[in-house]
């Protein structure tokens, strides 16, 4: 019995050793400070030019497939009016190479008080060679116009640093999870996305508020009960191999009906190497103009 104790003992401090090693925000809220910065530049010189200067060359915007985003909004002179956001929460991988933000957006009509639309937005950003952090990839749902003023930024340390998990095992983890979780959504994606859910999953859905938590998800998801294929159009994951995001077209069947749009998923490791989900988003993709 004592022995036992004492390997329950030493597991336990290792795994706190482990933490108080990753408990290190800093490229967490460094990303969050850039993300501000980005809105700011948005508003002194337009959506449009603050994106081509923070898109990666090979970053993805959403048009509404998958796009280059900085071709995209290299050619968006149309913008009709001023984008502002606001980063309500970040999460870096321990290696810090990959990390993401989320916050509120609203669309303003130009320097009038006057709003356009709200809504909410995921943005992954990806540490370039030069050591500069640009967006991978960036995308945006709308929901009404918010009752409340948007929380204070939330930063999540990571559980694994960038020696803890060796990245090869990480993959064939992360592969396995993902090929088991579409088989899953294939029978019901509500299902599937609370199965490999994490507690602070995030699902986000076009009209809708993200739901944020396990419960708040159970609410949103417990309807959906649609069998839905994916395509993958990319992903990447950190060097730390406990983050990792992926994108994509989905098709869903609804009896005899099919739903066409583009999803995101944000897929986070703990320090036992299992994979959860803890983003979401879906968005259907609007019906083609008629000729």
């Amino acid at each position: 019995m004592t022995q036992k104790i004492f390997l329950a003992g030493a597991i336990c401090a290792l795994r706190l050793s482990a933490l108080a090693q990753s408990s290190d925000t800093s490229a967490a809220r460094e990303i969050a400070k850039i993300d501000s910065e980005y809105s700011n530049l948005s508003v002194a010189k337009g959506m449009p030019a603050a994106s081509v200067e923070y898109f990666a060359d090979d970053g993805v915007a959403f048009a509404p497939a998958a796009v280059n985003g900085k071709k995209y909004w290299a050619g968006r002179t149309d913008f009709p009016g001023t984008l502002i956001w606001q980063p309500i929460f970040a999460f870096a991988a321990g290696a810090g190479d990959l990390g993401y933000t989320t916050g509120v957006w609203e669309l303003k009509k130009g320097n009038e008080p006057l709003s356009l639309g709200f809504g909410h937005y995921v943005t992954v950003w990806a540490k370039q060679p030069k050591g500069q952090w640009k967006i991978a990839l960036d995308v945006g749902t709308e929901n009404p116009q918010p009752r409340e003023s948007p929380p204070s930024l939330q930063v999540l340390p990571p559980e694994i640093t960038a020696d803890t998990q060796p990245q090869e095992n990480s993959r064939r983890s992360l592969q396995k999870a993902e090929r088991q979780f579409a088989e899953a959504a294939h029978n019901g994606i509500g299902k599937a996305i609370l199965d490999y859910a994490t507690d602070d999953i995030r699902v986000y859905r076009e009209k809708s508020f993200p739901a944020v938590g396990l419960v708040a998800a159970e609410l949103m998801l417990t309807p959906e009960h649609g069998k839905v294929s994916f395509e993958p159009g990319g992903s990447k994951m950190s060097r730390s191999g406990d983050l990792s995001y992926s994108y994509g077209s989905y098709s869903e069947e609804r009896g005899n009906a099919v739903e066409h749009g583009i999803y995101v998923m944000i897929w986070r490791a703990n320090m036992n190497g299992d994979w959860k989900l803890v983003l979401n988003l879906q968005k259907k993709r609007p019906p083609a103009p008629k000729p």
